[in-house]
């Protein structure tokens, strides 16, 4: 992922209205929609190539010069928010550290109540990062922060929904991508899965999404 966001970053940086995130969100839509229509070409760089050609770098044309820079991130991370087909794209290109496991079904908990209540007890965990980093994560009082590699931080609040689900709301952070990725009110919805010997293994979709995305929190 890393060296198309810098090659994003090197083309936008040469282009000469203000827009809102809805307006943002809307665009990621439609560049999605478009990609879905190029499933036909079978190399991912010539087909994120064509995506950037065809329809990011003339949106990025309409942008006065003053805030294309800013604009054209925060396009790449809500783009890949928005969009599982170049969530997949971009994990083939740049596999993340631990794979990453996309169903269309909700996932079905394996917890035992006691499990539940020591997830819930713990304040402690940590993940593993796209290119690696550890993320370290602390819970508690209904507030999920996290601080990244780089001394950046992202503050959620998190409620329960029942044992075994709970639903993040992203409030703020001071990291680049997770800033522009996410904005003030954005859900995430936790499913807690398993138990295993050294981490939970979960499972976590955008409301209005039918993806579910496996990944593990690791306890310390």
């Amino acid at each position: 992922m890393k060296k198309f966001y810098v090659l994003l970053l090197m083309i936008i940086s040469n282009f000469a209205i203000s827009q809102t995130i809805n307006e943002i969100d809307s665009v990621s839509i439609t560049m999605c929609n478009y990609l879905q229509t190029t499933r036909n070409i079978k190399n991912d760089t010539l087909r994120i190539k064509d995506l950037y050609e065809t329809k990011f770098f003339p949106y990025l044309e309409k942008i006065d010069s003053s805030k294309v820079q800013k604009v054209g991130i925060q396009a790449y991370y809500r783009l890949q928010r928005n969009c599982v087909e170049f969530r997949n794209l971009l994990d083939r290109l740049e596999p993340p550290k631990e794979a990453v496991v996309r169903k269309t079904t909700k996932p079905v908990s394996k917890m035992t109540k006691k499990d539940s209540e020591k997830f819930k007890n713990q304040i402690k965990f940590k993940y593993f990062e796209v290119n690696g980093d550890t993320t370290y994560v602390t819970m508690q009082n209904n507030i999920w922060l996290e601080k990244f590699k780089d001394d950046t931080y992202s503050k959620l609040e998190y409620k329960w929904l029942n044992d075994t689900e709970f639903i993040l709301t992203f409030i703020e952070s001071n990291n680049e991508t997770r800033s522009n990725f996410s904005i003030k009110g954005d859900q995430y919805i936790y499913y807690i899965i398993s138990k295993e010997k050294d981490h939970y293994l979960t499972s976590s979709k955008t409301p209005g999404e039918d993806i579910y995305e496996e990944a593990k929190i690791y306890f310390e």
